[in-house]
């Protein structure tokens, strides 16, 4: 399973201090600047990619910090970019042990 959540550049201590959690070590979530990622707004995304049952257990911690959960076509759209981020990732690493 995989969702995208979204919070402000000034929730962004709160957030690093939030994701130090060791449930949220252990899941590796990936941190981008939405800006960076092709959505228009300012802040940070995170997305996550784990079992169903992780990702349900993330989504309930995440509703006791300041990230909101994106969804519809904007959360599709984000979800993609972070898979492609992470194919080309892959590829390089592919080329370099090849």
């Amino acid at each position: 399973m995989e969702k995208v959540y979204i919070y402000g550049k000034d929730s962004e201590k709160a957030m690093n201090r939030f994701l130090e959690q060791e449930f949220f070590k252990r899941l590796g979530p990936t941190v981008r600047e939405c800006k960076i990622m092709g959505l228009p707004k300012e802040g940070f995304c995170i997305y996550i990619k784990a079992r169903d049952d992780l990702v349900e257990e993330a989504g309930k911690l995440l509703k006791e910090s300041p990230a909101n959960e994106l969804k519809g076509e904007e959360s599709d759209r984000l979800i993609q970019v972070f898979r492609d981020e992470s194919e080309s990732a892959e590829a390089g690493i592919g080329v370099l042990f090849g």
